[in-house]
């Protein structure tokens, strides 16, 4: 689980900790390391309050190891502030959606007919509850937002990580991983960089394709794709070992 991850990140850090000087400030950073690592542990990750204070801990402990000056210490805390943020926040996006008003039958038939706006053009869904088919007309997957991202895939049940130095987001699900690089942190345009790698059995023009909404036919390695932000240079990676293809600026 993708909490339960970082937990043992952290636990792992705490062990390289014997050569720490035994100062007030680096004494007082190892306790607060130790509770957070408690709290991260025991976290509950449906639970938006056990969230909430996984993270209060995180950011006594990260104030407590940057006024020690013990900056291996900070990063491990930091990465999994980020984490745990990034998933509360999907956890209060999905609250929020569920306290709109239920949309009437008029609403439904203009979904229909008009499509869906809020999720890639050439994906399809079927309504809860009118159990009609809603066709996508919104952005493709490459051109979305950090936020809009990291929504997408949470919605999708994807294991989410996200780092800030690069900008960044990992998707996994099982063996298949996205792998999204943004321009500047929580960046509103479309990633500068992603990089797939698909799971065994599963073609990377498949991948490709939910991306960028080109159909997979006409995907060729070192053909660029065209999209609303221009041309996206495409760099495939295929051995006997591994698949890897590079959709944008990767270099």
């Amino acid at each position: 689980m993708l909490l339960g991850m970082r937990a043992l990140a952290l636990a792992g850090a705490v062990f390289a900790w014997g050569t720490v000087a035994c100062d007030a400030e680096s004494r007082a950073c190892r306790s607060q390391f130790q509770s957070a690592q408690d709290v991260v542990m025991n976290v509950k990750s449906d639970s938006m309050d056990s969230l909430r204070g996984a993270l209060s801990a995180l950011d006594a402990a990260i104030l407590s190891c940057e006024k020690a000056e013990l900056g291996h210490e900070k990063s491990e805390l930091t990465k999994a502030r980020n984490q745990i943020g990034a998933h509360l926040e999907v956890l209060e996006r999905r609250a929020a959606r569920k306290k709109k008003a239920k949309q009437t039958p008029e609403e439904i038939a203009e979904l229909v007919k008009k499509g869906d706006p809020t999720c890639p053009k050439g994906q399809a869904y079927l309504h809860g509850s009118a159990k009609k088919e809603i066709r996508c007309t919104g952005p493709q997957l490459v051109e979305l937002g950090f936020e809009d991202v990291k929504e997408y895939f949470a919605e999708r049940r994807y294991k989410l990580t996200t780092s800030d130095s690069p900008p960044g987001i990992k998707a996994e699900f099982g063996a298949e991983l996205y792998v999204f690089t943004f321009q500047k942190p929580n960046d509103t345009q479309g990633a500068r960089c992603v990089t797939i790698y698909p799971a065994p059995g599963i073609s990377w023009q498949e991948l490709v394709s939910r991306l960028t909404g080109v159909g997979p036919e006409k995907l060729e390695p070192g053909k660029p794709i065209k999209s609303s932000r221009g041309p996206l240079a495409l760099k495939v990676e295929n051995s006997e070992n591994k698949v890897v293809a590079r959709v944008g600026t990767c270099d």
